[in-house]
C-alpha cells in the first residue's frame, strides 16, 4: 500500500467517526474537530482545510494512527 502523501489526504469525518467511538468527552472531540478545521496559512492567506491532518505536530502521527489502525485489522 503507497502511504504518499496520507496526512493530507486523511478524511476528517471517518476520523471523527473513530474517534467518537473511543473518545465519550465531547469537549474533547469539539477541541480536536477544531484543530482539525483551523486550515493553513497559504501566501498569507487563511485557507481552511477539508481534509488532512495539520503536519508537523505530535497530534497528527496519533490522529493518523487512529485511522490506519483499522486498515492494519483488516490487512
Amino acid at each position: 500500500m503507497d502511504l504518499y502523501a496520507f496526512f493530507g489526504r486523511l478524511n476528517q469525518n471517518k476520523l471523527m467517526g473513530l474517534l467518537a467511538k473511543r473518545v465519550k468527552d465531547k469537549l474533547l472531540l469539539k477541541l480536536i474537530g477544531q484543530y482539525l478545521n483551523a486550515g493553513v496559512m497559504k501566501n498569507g492567506c487563511k485557507v481552511r482545510s477539508e481534509q488532512g491532518v495539520p503536519q508537523a505536530s505530535p497530534l497528527s502521527p496519533l490522529l493518523s494512527n487512529i485511522m490506519l489502525d483499522v486498515q492494519d485489522k483488516e490487512l
